[in-house]
């Protein structure tokens, strides 16, 4: 095999800067003995992206809690290790978003390590990584134009045993551009020991009555979603709602937090819209917390991009005990306050802050649904633990047919 290490790439990940991925060649260091408590144990291993959100959401927090909680012994790297002495004993290997030539070898040597060792090989994506389908206002999306990039992310994904991902639609979306009909939904569950001590009644319900006259309502999200670049006239995720923000300047107090849209830069220059530089990962939940907000929206361009996307917003408003106003896609199909336009939107906060009970309850609920998604949980974290052990139609893939 002719693989080239010590070069660094720019990575195609969202948001991602260059960083190395190295080649480890066989030497007497490069076996992995597990220790006595390891030995009942299934080993696992994961190849990261990034070590970013998404590396942590999709790979290291479920590899953290698989190891915390002895289900199994996992190791992570971004370094591609080409001694097969590594994989002995492995049940499932994992590479997230591989999307270079250079990594399209590496993933051929290993599919045939797989074989001979007897080994799960999958391939982690949480996004569409096809550029005719990534909206011209994301400003990765010329991350993604170089054919090579496509071509080698494609056949990756069609000589892994399977491909995991967050939601329905974009496993009926790969299975279509693979060819893998082999495709299955791992939603995003939240360690709770990252958001799982923000959710406070009370505390809601004080910020509730001391903003009654103007109330908090906050976007968070990265620049990803606006036309930062001008490309398309401003017709982003927030295109539809703009206007209706400018309208109701004095009636709510608009917060964003990590980036804004354009056309209401002179609202956020003069002070009238509160905005906060993005919160780096660990500091993100009392980033939220500490802004004090009483309602959270999440708008949404409808198309093949964002219909592909995960809950996260929903699921984080939960965990902080928060409603959430969403854009009606089937990206929020669990989320109870929806919305299509700017004005709908006005109007659901309206509804959902003009009566303190019916407040108070959809608080209550938000922390139950969040009960349901937390990391932690023996039935979210054994999805992982099924995933890389059995293969697609396995009775054993228990708590993962609950979503597929």
């Amino acid at each position: 095999m002719q693989i080239q290490g010590n070069r660094p790439f720019q990575s195609p990940a969202f948001g991602q800067k260059p960083f190395q991925n190295n080649i480890i060649v066989p030497n007497k260091q490069a076996v992995v003995k597990p220790t006595p408590a390891e030995k009942n144990l299934p080993r696992f291993l994961n190849y990261y992206a990034d070590y970013s959100g998404c590396g942590h959401w999709r790979m290291i927090w479920p590899e953290q809690v698989m190891n915390a909680h002895s289900k199994a012994v996992v190791h992570g790297t971004t370094v591609m290790n080409v001694d097969e002495r590594y994989y002995v004993q492995t049940k499932g290997v994992r590479i997230q978003r591989q999307a270079t030539p250079q990594q399209l070898e590496f993933v051929k040597w290993l599919r045939k390590v797989a074989d001979k060792n007897q080994f799960r090989l999958i391939y982690e994506i949480d996004d569409i990584c096809f550029h005719e389908d990534i909206p011209d206002y994301n400003k990765y999306k010329t991350a993604f134009t170089d054919p090579k990039i496509r071509q080698s992310s494609q056949e990756m994904m069609a000589i892994c045993d399977e491909i995991t991902v967050t939601c329905p639609f974009m496993r009926d979306y790969y299975m279509d551009k693979t060819g893998n009909k082999n495709v299955t939904v791992v939603p995003n569950f939240m360690p709770k020991f990252w958001l799982g001590h923000y959710a406070n009644l009370n505390r809601t319900m004080e910020s509730f009555d001391k903003h009654k006259r103007k109330p908090r309502i906050l976007y968070a999200g990265s620049g990803a979603h606006f036309d930062t670049e001008q490309r398309v006239k401003f017709k982003d995720d927030f295109y539809h709602v703009n206007e209706v923000i400018r309208k109701t300047i004095d009636k709510y107090q608009w917060v964003f937090l990590g980036a804004h849209p354009l056309p209401i830069r002179d609202l956020v220059q003069s002070g009238k819209v509160e905005f906060h530089p993005w919160k780096r990962l660990f500091e993100y939940g009392q980033g939220l917390y500490d802004l004090n907000v009483n309602m959270i929206v999440a708008p949404l361009q409808d198309n093949t991009f964002n219909r592909a996307k995960s809950d996260l917003k929903y699921i984080e408003a939960c965990a902080l005990g928060l409603p959430i106003a969403c854009q009606d896609l089937c990206t929020y199909e669990n989320a109870p306050i929806k919305f299509t336009t700017g004005d709908e939107m006005i109007a659901q906060i309206e509804t959902t802050l003009k009566d303190r009970k019916r407040y108070k309850s959809l608080c209550r609920k938000a922390t139950q649904y969040a009960e349901t998604r937390w990391l932690e949980d023996d039935k979210n974290i054994d999805c992982y633990t099924e995933l890389y052990q059995y293969n697609v139609g396995d009775p054993k893939r228990v708590n993962l047919s609950r979503y597929n």
